[in-house]
């Protein structure tokens, strides 16, 4: 009987409580609402890309839709091999040190087909990657689907050393199609 006992007991032991989130939102303007019509992009958001061209580029919108009462960030484009394209926001004052994070995006895809579509968290520390995780290769977000929603956590605790975090929407590699993104949220 005590040996039962002891294994019960250890078999209890080392079992780690799941991560609490706070809820504190890191994006600002996460919800696209924020910018005017013809702007390049909603409030607070960049874009950017790896062997980018200007025309590419020119391919991550700002949509305004009045019919839905909605706005959102729309990539529709072509890219190659090494070559991909990104909206992204940057977060550089108040980093949650020893905080997980989690980024949750609304996304919808229309004939997306090679690479797809993903979605990151990249710390940085002297504006190169410390720590980072994304869907892609482990969430395929391509083809045709209406709004659905996607998370990727970072499973550590953002380190002490942190400078700077951005959460990236991209438009990977060796993709044609189009994909929507909206309802960005950040949080620890």
């Amino acid at each position: 009987m005590p040996f039962i006992i002891v294994i019960s007991l250890m078999s209890g032991c080392g079992k780690k409580e799941p991560y609490v989130y706070a809820g504190v939102e890191l994006l600002e303007n996460g919800n696209m609402e924020e910018g005017e019509p013809g702007d390049p992009l909603p409030s607070g958001w960049g874009k950017w890309g790896q062997g980018a061209t200007e025309e590419q580029l020119g391919h991550i919108t700002y949509i305004t839709d009045s019919e839905d009462d909605n706005s959102y960030i729309k990539i529709d484009t072509i890219t190659k091999e090494n070559n991909f394209i990104y909206a992204y926001q940057s977060i550089e004052n108040n980093i949650p040190k020893g905080k997980k994070l989690k980024l949750t995006v609304k996304i919808k895809t229309e004939n997306l087909t090679g690479g797809g579509a993903a979605i990151a968290i990249r710390c940085n520390v002297k504006g190169k990657a410390a720590q980072f995780v994304s869907t892609q290769w482990k969430i395929p977000i391509e083809g045709t689907k209406d709004w659905t929603t996607y998370t990727v956590e970072l499973n550590e605790r953002v380190r002490s050393d942190i400078e700077s975090i951005t959460a990236f929407l991209l438009f990977t590699s060796d993709t044609s199609g189009t994909v929507y993104f909206d309802d960005a949220s950040l949080i620890y």
